[in-house]
């Protein structure tokens, strides 16, 4: 059995912001037109056996396809380390864009199960 943590954070904004901060080189920054060049959602898949983070960043919203293909991206590149893993207990908050009515994320969580022949409690057979 494996354990996994998955959540969102809170959007960050990028781009060049003063905070205040000392430097040891002169940065040009916006200290007040707080135009960011792009908006980045954090998702993390947290391992807490091993207390190992992996980050995933997304531009648009967090959604029933984004999450799934993150732990997708996940299982196939650490996949060789549990190869003995049949059953994955997942932690989530039960968001809108994951909780069991979410046809949506349960349909793709359900072939992410088939496909890798890991066994999820809760998810229909």
């Amino acid at each position: 059995m494996l354990r996994l943590s998955l959540d969102a954070k809170a959007r960050v904004n990028i781009g060049l912001f003063d905070r205040g901060g000392k430097n040891r080189i002169t940065v040009e920054t916006n200290d007040h037109d707080f135009n960011p060049k792009t908006t980045l959602t954090p998702y993390g898949i947290f391992i807490p056996e091993f207390d190992e983070l992996f980050l995933y960043f997304t531009t648009s919203t967090v959604t029933s396809d984004f999450i799934v293909d993150i732990l997708e991206d996940f299982w196939e590149s650490e996949k060789s380390r549990f190869e003995k893993i049949k059953t994955l207990i997942i932690n989530q908050d039960n968001g809108s864009e994951n909780n069991s009515r979410r046809t949506q994320f349960m349909k793709r969580i359900v072939e992410f199960s088939q496909k890798y022949q890991v066994n999820i409690p809760g998810l229909p057979r």
